[in-house]
């Protein structure tokens, strides 16, 4: 035969519960604890990690700086050689025509002289029409205020990239702005619609 004997709660002491509430204080302390430790964690993660995409934005930057350079000299040299423009015959190529002015400050990749003209000519790995539309706004004046022996010069501008989309030859059409895109082992001219600024 089974017995069942009934328990009846207690009521707790004073001591029960005073022993209750420092093992709650104890427990908070150990969850504080591991909180600042995941938080020391996660700050190292953090650290560690904006080291390692500063490296990788290094990386990057040089192998667009390298790409760049790469670009400007392969069409400065095709330049160099015939020194022809949109249909003008130039006397001097210049490369990385650096200019500064009091707070004016600004550098052309490929600058072309003659007695009447100059052609500035930018060179992008990948052209964008926002690389255009800086040109009209900014190049043409920054080089006359620069360069004030040019003031009174014809100014042609040219676009020079290893990749064009679509949207870049359209506006480059619109605005006036010569290209100049590698093809095989030379450069293909398209100046046919470029006009004197």
């Amino acid at each position: 035969m089974t017995t069942t004997v009934e328990q009846k709660d207690e009521p707790m002491t004073y001591e029960q519960i005073r022993e209750m509430f420092r093992e709650i204080g104890r427990s908070q302390k150990e969850t504080g604890e591991e909180i600042k430790e995941t938080g020391r964690v996660f700050e190292k993660l953090g650290k560690e990690t904006d080291k390692r995409i500063k490296e990788i934005s290094e990386q990057l930057g040089g192998m667009g700086n390298s790409n760049g350079a790469f670009a400007e000299d392969y069409f400065a040299n095709a330049l160099n050689e015939k020194k022809l423009f949109a249909g003008v015959l130039f006397d001097e190529v210049e490369i990385n025509l650096k200019g500064k002015q009091g707070a004016l400050r600004d550098e052309f990749d490929i600058v072309m002289y003659n007695g009447t003209s100059v052609a500035i000519i930018e060179v992008k790995y990948k052209a964008q029409t926002e690389d255009l539309e800086k040109m009209v706004t900014n190049k043409v004046s920054n080089f006359r205020t620069l360069f004030p022996y040019y003031a009174g010069h014809k100014v042609y501008l040219g676009i020079a990239s290893l990749s064009f989309n679509d949207y870049v030859y359209a506006k480059a059409k619109e605005l006036g702005i010569g290209m100049l895109k590698q093809k095989g082992d030379t450069i293909e001219l398209d100046t046919s619609f470029a006009r004197a600024y």
